[in-house]
C-alpha cells in the first residue's frame, strides 16, 4: 500500500467519515455515479465498498456484444450482478450504449449487415429484451451512443441517421418508462460549439417527429493541458441548448487527465478545480440531473490503455489506485455541499 499523498485521505480515513458524495446528492435528488470495470469487480472489495457508500448510482454497458454474444442467447450475468448490488445499496443504474459502433457488436451480426428487415427485428428484439430485463433498477438508458462521432454501423448505412435513432428510441420507450438518453462526446479541450449546435439540431428534429428523447448526455473526457479557458462557458451553452430543446441533461462520462508530468503546476489541485467547476455548473442548473465519473479509481482508468493516444500516466478519477480520496473528490464534494446548502 502506498502512503497517501498530501491532499489525499486514506481508505481508513474514509471508513470513519460521515461525509459522502451521496449524502449531499441524495438531499437534492441528484444522481452521482461511477462504476467498476467487470474485469476488476470480484477482486476489488474495497472499490465495491466505496461504490456503495459514496455513490447513489452506477452503470452497466448495454452493448449488443456484451449482452447477446450469440443470436437469441442473452448473457445477463453482469447486469444481474450490478442490479443485485444496486438494490442492496439503494442505488439506481444507468444503462450505457444500447446502440453503438460496429466494433461493439457480436461477430454473428456480420451475416445480417446488408439485410434491412432482419436488422430492424434484431434491433427491436435486443433493445426490448435488455431494457425489460433491467426493469425498474434503471433510472435511464443511453439508447444511442455518439451518433455524430461514429457512423454507428450497420444501422446508419441501412436506415439513415435519423431513422435508426428514431427506431431505437421508439423500441426502448415501448419497453421502459426510464429516461431515454441520446449521448455524445464534444471534445477533450472543452465543449465544441459547432458540434453542440449539430447535436441539439438533431434532437429537436427528432422530437418534432415524436421521437421519445428524454435527455441529452454529454461526455466530458477533459485533458487539463489543452483545456480552453472558456470551457465552462461552453458547457453552460450546452446546458442552455438542452433546456431549450426540452430535454434533461446528464454528464454521462467524466474524467480529467491531469496532463503530462511538469505540464501543469499543482496538477492535482488544478484537476480538483476542473471537477468542482464542472459539477457546480451542472448543479446550478436544475435541468442537469446527474454526473457519472468514468471509472471509480485511477487503477482502472481506460485512458491508460485506450487504442488512440493512450496516457499510461493518467490519474483522472476521484480516487487514486489505492482507493484514497484525491483532491478531485473534494472538488465534487464541495460542489454538492454548496448546492445542498441552497436548498
Amino acid at each position: 500500500m502506498i502512503a497517501a499523498l498530501p491532499g489525499f485521505s486514506t481508505a481508513a480515513d474514509q471508513a470513519n467519515s460521515t461525509e459522502t458524495l451521496r449524502r449531499y446528492a441524495d438531499k437534492i435528488g441528484f444522481r452521482i455515479g461511477t462504476g467498476i470495470r467487470p474485469k476488476s469487480w470480484e477482486q476489488d472489495e474495497t472499490g465495491r465498498q466505496i461504490l456503495g457508500t459514496e455513490f447513489n448510482s452506477t452503470l452497466v454497458m448495454g452493448m449488443m456484444g456484451s449482452v447477446q454474444p450469440e443470436k437469441g442467447h442473452f448473457d445477463f450475468s453482469k447486469i444481474d450482478r450490478t442490479v443485485a448490488f444496486a438494490r442492496q445499496h439503494k442505488m439506481k443504474i444507468y444503462g450505457a450504449a444500447l446502440i453503438y459502433r460496429a466494433d461493439s457488436l457480436p461477430e454473428w451480426m456480420r451475416a445480417y449487415a446488408q439485410n434491412t428487415s432482419a436488422l430492424d427485428e434484431i434491433m427491436k428484439n435486443d433493445i426490448q429484451t435488455v431494457v425489460k430485463h433491467g426493469g425498474d433498477a434503471f433510472y435511464a438508458w443511453g439508447v444511442v451512443n455518439e451518433p455524430l462521432s461514429n457512423p454507428n454501423q450497420p444501422w446508419e448505412k441501412r436506415f439513415g441517421q435519423d431513422e435508426y435513432i428514431a427506431k431505437a428510441f421508439r423500441y426502448a420507450r415501448a419497453a421502459t418508462k426510464a429516461e431515454l438518453v441520446l449521448n455524445e462526446t464534444f471534445g477533450l479541450n472543452g465543449v465544441d460549439r459547432q458540434k453542440t449546435d449539430e447535436f441539439f439540431g438533431l434532437i429537436r428534429r427528432l422530437k418534432s417527429q415524436g421521437v421519445p428523447i428524454d435527455a441529452a448526455g454529454i461526455e466530458m473526457h477533459l485533458e487539463a493541458q489543452q483545456l480552453r479557458a472558456t470551457y465552462i462557458d461552453e458547457f453552460k451553452y450546452w446546458l442552455s441548448q438542452a433546456r431549450n430543446s426540452g430535454v434533461h441533461a446528464y454528464i454521462t462520462e467524466m474524467d480529467v487527465y491531469q496532463g503530462p508530468a511538469g505540464a501543469i503546476p499543482d496538477a492535482m489541485g488544478n484537476q480538483k478545480k476542473i471537477y468542482h467547476d464542472v459539477a457546480a455548473t451542472c448543479l446550478s442548473d436544475s435541468n442537469c440531473k446527474g454526473l457519472t465519473v468514468w471509472d471509480l479509481s485511477d487503477k482502472d482508468t481506460w485512458l491508460a490503455t485506450k487504442r488512440r493516444n493512450p496516457h499510461p500516466d493518467a490519474r483522472p478519477d476521484l480516487f487514486d489506485a489505492d482507493h484514497n480520496k484525491k483532491p478531485a473528490y473534494y472538488g465534487v464534494l464541495e460542489a454538492l455541499k454548496e448546492r445542498a446548502a441552497r436548498n
